[in-house]
């Protein structure tokens, strides 16, 4: 009675040991440690890219991996996006694009995204870019360090059982403090201070203007006579 009480009690001991593994699924952000669920601060460098018809603001590709614990594709995690991930902070109000999978939706999302199995140990990037659609010819909105730029809710179920299903929140910070480009042009500076000489004569001033096409801009010049 004894042995079948120990044999009962290793054998349940087993069973649990297995089931956590095979319903295992965890992340990371930048290598740091395991994530099994729950809201995670992503902290991003931006540099934004000015792009025929968006502009890039960042690749979190290159910041969020996951992975199954078990391996072999035994018990495939199936991951997708959830409808209300959005812009937040400066860019609120701003409308863009969302990059998974091989597909692009516009962001917010309205509707959860296309489904990435995951069935393997080695980690894999995520495959999520977040753009901005320009409005206009050269703004710009200012990013300030430590801010949350967006939040993306995402969604986790597994093949076997009743799938462990968990969900995530990554929450996107800048690092930096940059000024977004909200238009389909930049600028390598907003502010000019540009001595003039005596009448008449002429001064350079130092400013490059970069568009992902062609545009119609207009500049204009105010100061004051001294």
């Amino acid at each position: 009675m004894g042995k079948t009480i120990s044999m009962k009690l290793l054998f349940g001991i087993y069973l649990l040991l297995m089931a956590g593994k095979v319903f295992a699924f965890s992340c990371n952000v930048d290598g740091g440690s395991s994530i099994g669920a729950g809201t995670t601060s992503v902290y991003v460098n931006l540099d934004p890219v000015i792009q025929p018809g968006q502009n890039l603001v960042v690749d979190l590709s290159q910041h969020i991996s996951c992975w199954n614990d078990y391996g072999g594709w035994y018990d495939t995690d199936h991951i997708n996006l959830v409808q209300g991930s959005a812009f937040a902070g400066s860019l609120q109000s701003y409308k863009g694009s969302l990059y998974w999978n091989n597909v692009t939706y516009p962001f917010p999302l309205t509707t959860n995204t296309n489904v990435l199995d995951i069935g393997d140990k080695t980690p894999m990037p995520l495959p999520l870019k977040l753009y901005i659609t320009p409005v206009g010819a050269a703004g710009g909105v200012v990013i300030k360090a430590g801010e949350v730029i967006a939040r993306i809710h995402m969604y986790k179920i597994a093949t076997l059982g009743s799938g462990n299903p968990r969900n995530f929140t990554w929450n996107i910070i800048s690092n930096n403090s940059v000024v977004m480009p909200t238009g389909g042009c930049t600028v390598d500076s907003r502010n000019v201070n540009v001595n003039l000489p005596d009448f008449p004569g002429s001064a350079e001033i130092p400013l490059g203007v970069y568009c992902s096409s062609e545009q119609k801009l207009s500049f204009y010049l105010s100061g004051c006579y001294h």
